[in-house]
């Protein structure tokens, strides 16, 4: 390819690098728990420009060769910590032949605080510059990459760029992290015995390999042993697979991604469910939901028990529920009332239902005008053959963390 004509010094300031915050392509550290996996870190108030810009061009500056000699220049606004500016917290890496920058060298000018990369660049290729987390200032200041307010280290915290040669495309290398977009069966009950369970991912661009049987479990929940599944299919967008045998009525089962395990063909990591994660931190959490199968004939029962009615009658709270309580799961532990405003324990007695559906809790310590909130454990359990434990959010599994029932009423 002809040789490229140098183009005049591209210099950012501290602006342009905060806009670079609002640009969602650009970089994946972000640990809000809204899915926002492609923000660029904040904390760049010493960077205060770049040569080439972000997504620029490598150009060549020894046009007497028939390589591409490049330079990558990076400017600090303040004084850095010498010892910390170095070719090894300051990485170029060519994605398109996956390998390193040939005949490089990197010179820091701390007089002028500024660092260059020099080197040998593939021509028609794609390169990261990652600037490290142990970068810092004179003042100890590091890079915050994933914005959580804390020094997590490399990678987390690192700052990336890119760059390119020649008719290198800088969007065939992201680095935004894959979500799971949605799931089926999703966490609710009345499930097929036999169940074809899908997961839908972000991207489009997950590494196939990645999709394998280890990765994706099913377990009996009750117990924890593991059900047998066969892959059905899988692509870059999802996975689908299914247990080998029919799984019992009327049981809980949990699903388990080991997300960490999982990258996409940038070999960014899995975060967890769509707006629902940690972001770009170390040690991901897998993510596991439950669901529970249909009961196939009378003497099961596949739903949890829940809240039917809750009204104020004299003197009194009468809570009911669709199903037999077990009575010994009515208890102070379990059933609470208590100023809406103040927190402050409303003492009452729990009078138990002669149909063994509900309980009245006594209000004579109320005052009127007064609103008051009622909280009931997710540990309220229906009797056998169900055995449930309360669905409080009434997505069809008992006994969530987020299972609790609460609502207010006012004398």
């Amino acid at each position: 390819m002809f040789k490229k004509i140098l183009i005049p010094l591209v210099f950012i300031t501290i602006a342009l690098v905060l806009v670079f915050g609002c640009s969602k392509s650009d970089n994946p550290f972000e640990p809000q728990k809204s899915g926002f996996n492609g923000t660029v870190q904040e904390n760049l108030s010493y960077i205060a420009g770049i040569n080439p810009g972000l997504n620029g061009q490598i150009q060549d500056v020894d046009p007497s060769t028939s390589e591409i000699e490049g330079e990558i220049e990076i400017w600090f606004q303040s004084f850095m910590n010498t010892s910390t500016v170095t070719a090894t917290n300051i990485v170029v890496w060519d994605t398109t032949n996956d390998g390193s920058i040939q005949n490089s060298s990197f010179t820091y000018y701390p007089e002028i605080k500024k660092a260059v990369f020099r080197g040998t660049f593939s021509d028609d290729a794609v390169f990261i510059v990652t600037l490290k987390s142990d970068l810092e200032n004179q003042a100890g200041v590091k890079f915050d990459g994933n914005g959580n307010g804390s020094f997590d280290g490399s990678p987390y915290d690192d700052y990336r760029y890119k760059l390119y040669t020649g008719t290198g495309n800088t969007a065939d290398y992201d680095f935004i992290h894959p979500e799971i977009e949605w799931v089926v069966p999703g966490t609710e009950n009345g499930v097929d015995v036999l169940p074809l369970i899908t997961l839908s991912f972000t991207g489009s661009d997950i590494d196939t390999e990645d999709l394998v049987l280890g990765n994706f479990t099913l377990v009996k929940t009750s117990n924890q042993v593991a059900v047998s599944c066969s892959l059905i299919a899988s692509s870059h967008s999802m996975i689908v697979f299914m247990p080998k045998d029919s799984i019992d009525q009327a049981e809980q089962y949990t699903v388990n991604v080991k997300c960490a395990n999982v990258k996409d063909t940038c070999r960014n990591v899995l975060l967890g469910f769509q707006d629902d994660n940690e972001g770009w931190i170390a040690n991901i959490a897998d993510y596991c939901w439950d669901f529970v199968t249909m009961a196939l004939d009378g003497n099961h029962d596949g739903n949890p028990p829940v809240v039917s009615n809750v009204s104020v009658g004299i003197d009194e709270l009468i809570v009911s529920f669709n199903d037999d309580i077990d009575l010994t799961t009515f208890t102070t532990t379990n059933i609470r009332v208590y100023d809406n405003s103040t927190g402050q324990n409303l003492v009452g007695s729990i009078i138990n239902e002669y149909d063994g559906r509900g309980f009245r809790y006594t209000l004579e310590n109320a005052e009127s005008g007064t609103t008051y909130r009622l909280w009931v454990s997710k540990d309220v359990k229906e009797l056998d053959p169900g055995g449930w434990y309360l669905d409080g959010n009434e997505n069809g599994v008992g006994g969530e963390w987020d299972d609790d029932y609460t609502t207010t009423f006012t004398l």
